[in-house]
């Protein structure tokens, strides 16, 4: 008898053993009974369906939960362990956005998103109003092809294309300075000085523009605007034609001197161009200084050959002794 009842107590003891662990284990998995449940919606309160929920918490088990939102904006997840989470709302087509929630197991206040539309970037320079009725990636083509024409050198393609968008975006200003340049560059001097002028009337104090004013008079022969280049023209961060044509001009003064400093310059700011060098070679020879000149002389050849500089270099250099 004894023999049974203690086999009997062992089994009634194994039993009780299994539960204990089975409870063991899986109490703490109902204990996460907490909650996080809100809804996404955009700008205008308009319910956005399919939006990515993704709740963050390293230390939980398990770390991430994820969902996607209904038809009408709403999701709802739960087994959260308490403490703050970290949750994100995402859709396609809209900027992402986030927040931190304190999670209970009793309670947990709304996980509420409003998810702003991702704009193009000439909506967001611009405004809305400015580009509505206009399609923003036709506007940017646009562009790009003029762009394309400009740096091709077809400046009435160029030019076309700047007016055309200037009709449509009278707010893009910057680009009478792109149509400005291509005038200039055609060598219609009057058109250039006239596009230049509808920039500078936007921003008066734009330096770049006044630069540009003042190259398109020197380039007509006015050149009381060589002064005014000047002043934009005394660093490297001036373009290589600007203090070439400031050597240009002291050179015909015969201000030799002040002359090679503006060709030192412009070589410095583009090494390998044979123009600036031709002209120092011209200075040396003009100062008597053979060796130099014959130096410069055959960089120029040794630069560019086949240019009109190259040529008067190579011809030069055989006739000096």
């Amino acid at each position: 008898m004894r023999s049974i009842a203690m086999s009997r107590f062992n089994s009634v003891f194994r039993y009780l053993f299994v539960l204990v662990l089975l409870f063991g284990l899986v109490t703490p998995v109902f204990s996460q009974a907490g909650r996080v449940s809100g809804r996404v919606v955009d700008e205008n309160d308009e319910p956005i369906a399919g939006a990515k929920i993704v709740a963050e918490k390293p230390d939980a088990n398990p770390p991430i939960r994820e969902t996607t939102t209904g038809d009408d904006g709403r999701f709802s997840l739960i087994g959260f362990a308490s403490g703050q989470w970290r949750v994100t709302a995402s859709a396609e087509g809209y900027n992402e956005d986030f927040g931190s929630i304190t999670v209970t197991q009793s309670s947990a206040p709304p996980a509420n998103f409003t998810l702003s539309k991702i704009r193009h970037a000439l909506v967001q320079a611009l405004g809305e109003e400015a580009m509505e009725g206009l399609d923003p990636d036709q506007i940017e083509a646009d562009l790009e092809a003029a762009d394309a024409f400009f740096n091709s050198q077809d400046w009435d393609s160029a030019i076309s294309g700047y007016e055309s968008l200037l009709t449509q975006l009278p707010q893009l200003t910057n680009l009478y300075s792109n149509i400005g340049q291509a005038h200039r560059a055609a060598g219609d001097y009057e058109k250039a000085l006239a596009a230049f002028e509808n920039r500078l009337a936007e921003e008066p104090n734009n330096e770049n523009v006044k630069a540009d004013i003042a190259r398109t008079r020197l380039a007509m022969g006015d050149l009381d605007a060589a002064s005014e280049l000047e002043a934009t023209a005394s660093g490297l961060d001036a373009s290589k034609e600007d203090l070439y044509n400031l050597g240009e001009l002291e050179f015909a003064k015969g201000a030799v001197d002040t002359a090679a400093g503006w060709y030192e310059k412009a070589s410095m700011v583009d090494p390998n161009w044979a123009k600036p060098v031709f002209k120092l070679a011209l200075v040396a020879l003009n100062k008597g200084d053979m060796e130099t000149a014959k130096q410069h002389f055959q960089k120029v050849v040794d630069l560019d050959p086949n240019s009109e500089e190259g040529a008067q270099a190579s011809a030069t250099l055989a006739a000096l002794p």
